[in-house]
């Protein structure tokens, strides 16, 4: 049996001192062009197997990012979760995806402890925890928000991405009472701080700009946006109210495809009788009959930001050097026959 290839095996074929390899191997140190080539050379005739954890603990680095999320069986969650993958490995950086299942508890551990060794830095998107809770945490290593950038992370060294989410759901309002639509119906998940109230807010401020009164009995609460079934449960409900409405906007598109799926076996046209609106633009919503409406968070965006905002904070000697910054994502209005004849 062949021995095994070690660090040291490389050096005595490179003709370098094994310092000089590690040197090499971790971009650390000084070495000529000429030296990384028969470094490099020996690495691969020898198929020599780089230990990323050994590495890791030599240069306190894992190369890896964590990204903590309330699931993953919600499409627009693993929709974003495949972009911050592809955005990490364009920097060479691998992702831990950590779904947290909606508890407060796995995300305070989450966000303080149980990645110290693990990752270098975390891109978090809150569910359970408020940002009281989450801001009053500890800030361990470098970790980047999506969402809307609360009032109290002033002067805290968290970076954000936030996505517009009140915005959003107004530009699709907006567009339903373009279309002549003024009973419009909602379901969000309500209280704050979650991205429902945000959107309900939205949706608020879009009837209150064309004079149309907010009635509450349009308004129906999920528990759950990330479920099918809560659309269909919610839109359920509505029609036994026997209250009128003739358009309906649906904080997620999970919920907008529950809701349109019930209204097509009630007999309610979609969008003769009701126009829809969802909010997401996961890959689903361009395949139901009729392709839905939607407003686009910009996903790609939002994985590119987030990672190069970690990225340049890991980079530093001391994460703590930057204060906390804030970039927008944006959004986009995919209008689709959901909405309009």
């Amino acid at each position: 049996m062949g021995r095994s290839v070690t660090m040291r095996t490389v050096a005595e074929v490179a003709g370098v001192s094994a310092k000089t390899v590690s040197n090499v191997i971790n971009g650390t140190g000084s070495f000529s062009p000429e030296t990384e080539h028969r470094v490099r050379a020996a690495v691969e005739e020898l198929g020599y197997q780089i230990n990323p954890f050994a590495r890791g603990l030599r240069s306190r680095r894992t190369g890896t990012i964590g990204l903590v999320l309330p699931n993953v069986h919600q499409p627009f969650n693993a929709e974003l979760a495949e972009q911050v993958i592809r955005a990490s490995e364009t920097g060479g950086l691998k992702v831990v995806v950590e779904t947290t299942r909606g508890s407060a508890d796995r995300e305070r551990t989450a966000l303080s402890t149980s990645y110290q060794e693990l990752v270098d830095g975390i891109i978090y998107l809150p569910h359970a925890l408020t940002p009281e809770e989450y801001l009053s945490l500890p800030v361990t290593q470098p970790t980047v928000i999506l969402g809307e950038r609360a009032a109290g992370a002033a002067g805290r060294i968290l970076d954000h991405v936030e996505i517009s989410d009140e915005q959003g759901a107004h530009a699709a309002v907006a567009h339903l009472l373009a279309q002549g639509r003024r009973r419009i119906a909602a379901i969000c998940q309500q209280g704050e701080p979650r991205a429902g109230s945000r959107r309900l807010h939205g949706y608020r401020r879009a009837l209150a700009e064309s004079g149309v009164s907010y009635d509450d009995s349009l308004v129906i609460g999920v528990a759950d946006p990330d479920l099918w079934s809560s659309g269909a449960g919610a839109v359920t409900r509505l029609l036994r109210t026997r209250v009128r409405f003739d358009a309906l906007f649906c904080q997620t598109d999970v919920v907008a495809i529950g809701a349109l799926s019930v209204l097509e076996r009630s007999g309610v046209a979609v969008p003769d009788d009701v126009a829809l609106a969802g909010f997401d633009d996961i890959e689903a919503a361009r395949f139901t009959s009729p392709p839905l409406t939607t407003v686009d968070p910009q996903r790609e965006s939002i994985a590119r930001m987030a990672v190069e905002l970690l990225r340049s904070r890991m980079d530093l000697p001391d994460f703590r050097e930057l204060p906390g910054r804030s970039e927008s994502a944006g959004f986009a209005l995919r209008v689709r026959g959901s909405s309009t004849p």
